[in-house]
């Protein structure tokens, strides 16, 4: 009966440390998703273009078709880290930057940027088909990913200025 007693009491030991570990755990990583949406809003920008800049700091700027607040800028590629984004277009209200869509082409370029994302920012909010979302305070960000081709799209959303624009459309 003691051994019984004895085993009892180290499997309860046993449980009451995996819950304090695994609650440590959970900590640190709200911990470490706050810190990185932090971080988000901070820079609230990407690749050295920070949202709510005006139109005219741009130089070189290439008019969408049909679009009367949508550019793509003109340099060819734009690097972060040892991966590319083939393109990066940059749509404006009243004259500044609202959001940032930055394309990639290929897994090698998705992939290794999904993990600097998660790097700097958290791992994100899984979406089910569609990649990972980040939702600051003052930025939103998506990184959209399609899975067939490994191609992905990377959207930075100002929420001040989408808020006035949703505010004044209502």
């Amino acid at each position: 009966m003691n051994l019984i007693i004895k085993e009892q009491i180290r499997r309860a030991l046993i449980s009451l440390l995996l819950l304090i570990f695994s609650s440590a755990l959970v900590g640190q990583n709200r911990q470490n998703k706050e810190a990185g949406l932090m971080a988000l809003d901070e820079q609230y920008g990407f690749l050295n273009i920070k949202l709510e800049t005006p139109l005219s700091a741009f130089k070189g700027l290439l008019k969408e078709d049909g679009d009367k607040s949508c550019y793509k800028m003109a340099q060819a590629e734009y690097i972060l880290g040892k991966y590319k984004f083939e393109a990066v277009y940059l749509t404006f209200y009243k004259d500044q930057v609202t959001t940032m869509e930055l394309e990639t082409k290929g897994w090698k370029n998705t992939n290794g940027i999904l993990y600097i994302l998660q790097e700097a920012y958290s791992e994100g909010n899984k979406r089910e088909h569609f990649g990972y979302k980040w939702k600051g305070q003052k930025v939103w960000m998506n990184f959209a990913i399609n899975e067939s081709d490994g191609n992905s799209v990377l959207s930075l959303h100002s929420v001040p200025l989408m808020t006035k624009e949703i505010g004044e459309n209502e």
